[in-house]
């Protein structure tokens, strides 16, 4: 049993079944930031997701970061997360500080790329158990404008595409993920940017035999920039 419910929280679906599993997930997110100068920047966003399958979860999540700008080309970033899970009337927590690393390269003819490493400390806590788990994540990027004359009011497809790997020392348990992304948005001006897309997502789990879990996401975001 401590075995299944640390599978539920280290692919964090909460979803748990033998073979395939597929869930279909509704996630809203509203992300602000504040520039104090060209280096510093504080940033955070806010968010629901529901998730529909056999067990029907609920999910809310706050999320305040910084970054520092070292070059055009290289930024870090840290933060921490705070995550409430729940299901069947149990609320699972979670702690979740992070670190990343992202390079802004390189350009291929006029596509830019973005590739963002994370490393996060995942706490979990619940009524009958605590665990920690460390994931590590890649993501690679790009906005591919449609109208390359326009720099405001502009519709634009974000792509993305992510790896995510999981450790604990203490279960026979490894956790591989893939998720790939892509949607339509739109840049009102300076300060406000609307986002829709559409992600699939697997994974792959193993403790005594393996699971593997399909999941379509729809994804709205809301970006707001208080000082552009």
């Amino acid at each position: 049993m401590k075995k299944l419910f640390f599978l539920i929280l280290t692919c964090s679906l909460l979803v748990y079944a033998q073979g395939t599993e597929s869930t279909i997930q509704n996630w809203f997110d509203f992300t602000s930031s504040y520039t104090f100068d060209k280096q510093w920047k504080v940033y955070g966003d806010v968010g629901y997701r529901i998730i529909l399958g056999d067990n029907v979860i609920n999910r809310f999540y706050v999320r305040p970061a910084g970054s520092l700008q070292i070059t055009d080309i290289l930024t870090f970033h840290a933060g921490i997360g705070l995550w409430s899970s729940l299901v069947d009337n149990k609320t699972i927590w979670e702690i979740r500080p992070f670190q990343g690393i992202q390079i802004n390269w390189p350009v291929i003819f006029w596509l830019p790329l973005t590739n963002y490493i994370r490393f996060e400390e995942r706490f979990f806590k619940s009524n009958t158990s605590n665990t920690y788990i460390f994931r590590w994540r890649y993501q690679l990027g790009t906005r591919i404008k449609l109208d390359q004359t326009q720099t405001e009011k502009l519709f634009y497809i974000p792509v993305q595409i992510e790896w995510f790997a999981n450790y604990n020392s203490d279960y026979n348990f490894k956790a591989n993920e893939l998720r790939a992304a892509a949607g339509l948005g739109y840049v009102v001006d300076k300060s406000w940017r609307f986002e829709f897309n559409t992600i699939l997502q697997n994974t792959k789990a193993s403790l005594d035999e393996i699971y593997t879990f399909y999941d379509v996401i729809f994804r709205f975001r809301v970006y707001k920039e208080f000082n552009p």
